[in-house]
């Protein structure tokens, strides 16, 4: 069925991440589409007509959402796409917002994730394409195709070889840092980590196994403020006895003074991200943060339905 509606491909890129749309477009050999934003006089947030749209065309929709406003746009966007009959309309969205409120907390707590999954599917999105979710669950509160990409063997071959421990900074990255292993023969280690019930805060962390003089790789599905990584590379330094510790991390959010953090602190060597957030201006100010292409990852995904 699919293969019978769409006949053309194009790229429409949002505000947060022209690059990577680019970089799809290019790569596909199909039109970008810059989407044309503003904002009403009260702040709501508009789209000029998408009249470049034909009849049962492949729209592929671009956007690494941080804000609430991103979020706007996407789902404006991906709706002005199918109003044109036939089209059918592939989100990628490589950051996912809203992943962090995957459950209740407790009575009367909302989960913002499975809003968001259902704002997207209202909005008109066939098909959606993120990567590395902080909770795989997340997957479930879709009735649409959805395709979870992951980094896991696109780090294992830059990981592989090396004389490193891999290391996870809790409990949650501990599936991923343990796949990793597997793939490429490397030890790893686990920091428990325990938190204060009254502020969220970190109480506690403990070191279980061993890194001393060797290099040390934390392996997360993302970084906001960097608390936890930064305390981590301290503890695999102060008390593990590491020669040098580095971050490769799935999504760079870096909000706050994370970037500052990062580039001060000497128990972090070097940070290495994914573009699937865009990290130009953070590069500008940080000489220890670097990216790596998660750009052939989507375009496997994508190729798969026929244009």
């Amino acid at each position: 069925m699919i293969g019978q509606l769409i006949r053309h491909t194009k790229v429409f890129s949002c505000s947060s991440h022209p690059s990577l749309a680019s970089s799809i477009a290019s790569s596909l050999s199909c039109p970008l589409v810059p989407v044309n934003l503003g904002t009403f006089s009260n702040g709501e947030t508009k789209i000029a007509p998408l009249s470049s749209v034909g009849h049962g065309e492949h729209c592929i929709v671009v956007q690494s959402a941080q804000t609430n406003d991103q979020l706007m746009e996407t789902l404006l966007t991906i709706q002005a796409c199918k109003q044109v009959p036939g089209t059918f309309v592939s989100a990628v969205l490589p950051w996912l917002p809203y992943t962090r409120s995957d459950k209740t907390e407790g009575r009367n707590y909302p989960i913002g994730s499975r809003l968001v999954c259902n704002m997207l599917e209202g909005a008109g999105a066939d098909h959606v394409v993120t990567v590395d979710l902080h909770s795989p669950q997340i997957e479930g509160f879709f009735s649409i195709p959805f395709s979870h990409l992951q980094t896991t063997a696109l780090l294992a071959g830059e990981l592989k070889g090396r004389d490193v421990v891999l290391v996870s900074p809790d409990a949650g990255a501990m599936k991923k840092v343990s796949a990793l292993s597997e793939l490429t023969g490397l030890p790893f280690a686990l920091i428990h980590k325990e938190r204060c019930p009254e502020s969220g805060g970190i109480s506690r962390m403990t070191l279980v196994g061993d890194v001393r003089g060797r290099g040390a790789v934390i392996i997360d599905d993302m970084a906001d403020t960097c608390g936890t990584i930064l305390k981590a590379a301290q503890l695999l330094v102060d008390q593990g006895g590491a020669a040098s510790v580095e971050a490769v991390l799935t999504h760079g959010i870096l909000s706050g003074g994370a970037v500052t953090a990062i580039e001060r602190e000497d128990c972090l060597t070097s940070t290495c991200v994914s573009n699937s957030l865009s990290q130009t201006s953070n590069m500008n100010l940080c000489r220890k943060l670097s990216t790596f292409d998660i750009t052939g990852l989507i375009l496997q995904e994508l190729t798969k339905f026929p244009c």
